[in-house]
């Protein structure tokens, strides 16, 4: 985890994304795997770069797994997290392979003062990926967003609660994440909006207990309701 005292917030910010390895260009558009082989062949690679996939769902059902586990799986760049509400937990995101020596993290209370710090880092080529969660983004803020991602290759990660799916959006994918009741630790990924693709059907992943990597994975039946959801996806 990054962080350099005595600095202004766009300073430290400067100065932290331009850690990575010098002489990294923008990379070839393709995906970042979400370190869940099965999810990954589900969609065609996994996480598009040089796109926006947001990942809907409520607290403590699965959405901060799976974008933590995608943030482990960039190699060699730093990547970013901004989350206004100050409630990441390193210990957690390092327990499922995120590595907090390159991670920077924006803790900024002051809505617009995250959402600068956010389209400034995903604008940067050295960066690999950046997850954020900050609700009620309007039509403008995820288009430039969108832009900031397309310009630099990265992966750009919003988690938004399930409310906002009827929301506007400029995402190249558009996941929900839930919690699937059983004698094990389950998570259901929908997917709501693939580019290219025509309606997914949903994935059961089990997870291990202790370490939480995906023990068995298996292709659900569309929900009977999975075509209004993806209608309010957008």
């Amino acid at each position: 985890m990054l962080y350099l005292p005595g600095m202004s917030r766009s300073e430290q910010i400067g100065k932290l994304i331009g850690l990575s390895a010098p002489g990294l260009h923008t990379p070839a558009r393709g995906c970042l795997c979400t370190g869940t082989p099965a999810l990954d062949e589900h969609l065609a690679g996994g996480l598009p770069l040089g796109a926006v996939s947001e990942i809907f769902g409520e607290a403590g059902q699965g959405a901060w797994w799976l974008a933590l586990r995608a943030l482990a799986q960039v190699k060699g760049k730093v990547c970013a997290l901004v989350e206004p509400a100050g409630t990441f937990f390193p210990p957690g995101a390092a327990s499922l392979g995120v590595d907090l020596g390159r991670l920077l993290i924006v803790r900024e209370p002051n809505r617009k003062l995250a959402l600068w710090a956010l389209e400034r880092i995903a604008r940067e080529k050295t960066v690999g990926a950046v997850l954020a969660a900050i609700h009620k983004l309007t039509d403008t803020e995820l288009r430039r967003l969108q832009l900031a991602a397309e310009s630099s290759g990265q992966a750009l990660l919003l988690l938004r609660p399930p409310a906002e799916l009827s929301r506007a959006s400029w995402g190249a994918l558009r996941l929900l994440v839930r919690g699937e009741p059983g004698p094990a630790r389950r998570v259901v990924v929908e997917v709501l909006r693939v580019r290219g693709a025509a309606m997914l059907r949903p994935i059961l992943l089990e997870l291990d207990d202790d370490s939480m990597a995906v023990r068995t994975s298996a292709l659900l039946p569309h929900r009977a309701d999975q075509p209004r959801l993806a209608h309010h996806a957008g």
